[in-house]
């Protein structure tokens, strides 16, 4: 009976231990700059890192970290986002997200939901989140946006971003781009966007154009992650 026990006993833990293991299956790690083309000075300087952890073939969880040097302001933002993925099919991940952006001691919480599916060479994702700024005078809002991106061959990869911000306080922005990123080897890639930023403030709008630029070392067997960045300051240009 012992020796029954402790046999039942033995297979629980390793069935356990194998539905609990997890598997780092993509990351990255990222360095980038942007400005407004006409005035450099409102510019971002960027290094954010990403993984993901896969505990079953279904199910996921992607971790993002970011900080942002923001030089029209002279102040660093950081932000952090917990995803989780469930892939629904070959080509298709469903994903919910939380997160925070912290800038000059103030914070906003968002969460969201997003979706991704890949048709040939060819790749769709979204999102939509809202912000939760309560403890800032009640400055709350929404987000949401939209990615194409193409593969022409291994090395290419066209993309076309837009993304949509309501502050629901008078304040909306739309940012767009389009850009490409080439591979070079070894989890190494290099990235380009132009684009534009229109922002409103009741009957006040402005309208900018920005370029942006980066390196990539992509980690693990998905040289990469399932989804995107989904911070606040991660779509901004500058400030």
């Amino acid at each position: 009976m012992r020796t029954l026990t402790l046999a039942a006993l033995g297979l629980t833990i390793a069935f356990a231990q194998s539905t609990t293991a997890a598997e780092l299956v993509g990351g990255y790690v990222d360095v980038g700059y942007s400005a407004f083309t006409d005035n450099t000075r409102v510019s971002k300087r960027s290094l954010a890192g990403s993984g993901e952890v896969a505990f079953t073939r279904a199910f996921g969880l992607q971790a993002d970290l970011g900080v942002h040097d923001l030089n029209a302001i002279s102040e660093v933002g950081t932000n952090v986002t917990l995803h989780g993925n469930f892939h629904v099919g070959e080509f298709t991940s469903l994903g919910v997200f939380a997160g925070r952006d912290d800038l000059n001691n103030q914070g906003v919480n968002f969460y969201g939901v997003e979706a991704g599916h890949e048709a040939g060479r060819v790749q769709f994702e979204g999102y939509a989140s809202i912000a939760d700024a309560a403890g800032n005078n009640g400055s709350n809002g929404t987000l949401a946006g939209l990615q194409i991106r193409g593969n022409i061959n291994e090395a290419w990869r066209l993309k076309a971003n837009i993304d949509y911000i309501d502050a629901r306080n008078g304040v909306d922005a739309t940012r767009y781009s389009v850009g490409t990123d080439y591979n070079f080897g070894e989890g190494g890639a290099f990235y380009a966007e132009v684009g534009g930023f229109d922002a409103n403030a009741g009957p006040v709008g402005a309208n900018e154009t920005f370029v942006g630029f980066g390196l990539r070392y992509n980690l693990g067997a998905k040289r990469g992650t399932t989804f995107g960045r989904r911070g606040f300051l991660d779509k901004m240009p500058g400030l």
